[in-house]
């Protein structure tokens, strides 16, 4: 029982840590601050939560319980692009199935954000450049956006990442919670 809240509590730090970023990231990109705080309320659900925690910290052993907790978040959280992936099945409406649909400006400003927050609590620091934000030059080009909504996520980021690369920014701990999972 033990190493089960233990997991919880650790999840809990690395979720807050990430909100914590989002912030500071949100606040770069022009993001909404309302959008901000809500920042992904719903990894504290039980729908989602107990998925992550074992996930991340109680060993996995649960791949269609994760699966079913990741499709939830992207799905009820309009800042993630496969929330606006067309999964209709019948083909009406002028969008085929699988295609994109445009962003919010709004969520495409938090998306960024997320995206920024995430590199760094798992690598330990703000991109440095576009040109060596890994993360971006590995997946960007494959994340299935609406062509105004890439070019939108593409102006923002360019425009904050030199901004955050100059500001180290509050930092919860020394070590991001990926290299404290490995100790």
């Amino acid at each position: 029982m033990t190493g089960k809240w233990l997991s919880y509590a650790r999840y809990l730090r690395l979720v807050l840590e990430h909100k914590w970023y989002v912030l500071l990231a949100g606040l770069r990109t022009g993001a909404p601050l309302g959008n901000l705080l809500i920042h992904d309320w719903s990894k504290f659900t039980p729908a989602e939560a107990p998925h992550y925690a074992r996930q991340f910290y109680g060993g996995g052993g649960d791949p269609l319980g994760f699966s079913q907790a990741w499709n939830h978040h992207q799905k009820i959280n309009p800042h993630h692009w496969e929330y606006w992936v067309l999964v209709a099945g019948h083909g009406r409406g002028g969008y085929a199935d699988g295609s994109a649909l445009p962003m919010p400006e709004s969520c495409v400003r938090e998306m960024v954000a997320d995206w920024l927050a995430a590199t760094r609590v798992f690598d330990g620091a703000w991109p440095e450049s576009m040109e060596t934000w890994e993360w971006w030059q590995k997946s960007f080009s494959r994340l299935r956006l609406h062509e105004e909504t890439r070019a939108m996520a593409l102006a923002i980021a360019t425009k904050t990442v030199p901004q955050l690369s100059t500001k180290r920014g509050c930092s919860f701990s020394e070590s991001s919670p990926a290299r404290r999972q490995a100790d």
